[in-house]
């Protein structure tokens, strides 16, 4: 079911359920949450947006829930490069499977 707080562009911030991260957590074992606030970080590390995690060097396996706006090709483009280099990573990108995709 489609709700109107899933199509709100009143925020690009949209914290990961806990219970779907345990699950991949227990797979992948994630050490750094690239992109988070204080009160929905994944990971006992973590970057905030006044760390802003664009700059800073992903290490270990990382967890990315990005922001769901403009900026977030940066983000997927950051984690493209990471991994190129060797880095781990797993992203939860916006899925917008009804044919409105507010990604720009």
């Amino acid at each position: 079911m489609i709700t109107s707080g899933m199509m709100s562009s009143n925020t690009d911030k949209w914290e990961t359920p806990q219970d779907f991260f345990n699950q991949l957590d227990a797979i992948f074992h994630f050490e750094l949450d690239v992109c988070a606030l204080p009160e929905n970080a994944k990971c006992k590390q973590f970057f905030t947006p006044d760390q802003d995690g664009l700059s800073q060097e992903w290490k270990g396996v990382c967890w990315m829930n990005p922001p769901y706006g403009r900026e977030i090709g940066k983000w997927m483009k950051k984690a493209y490069e990471t991994g190129v280099r060797g880095g781990g990573y797993s992203c939860l990108p916006r899925s917008s499977t009804d044919g409105h995709c507010m990604v720009a």
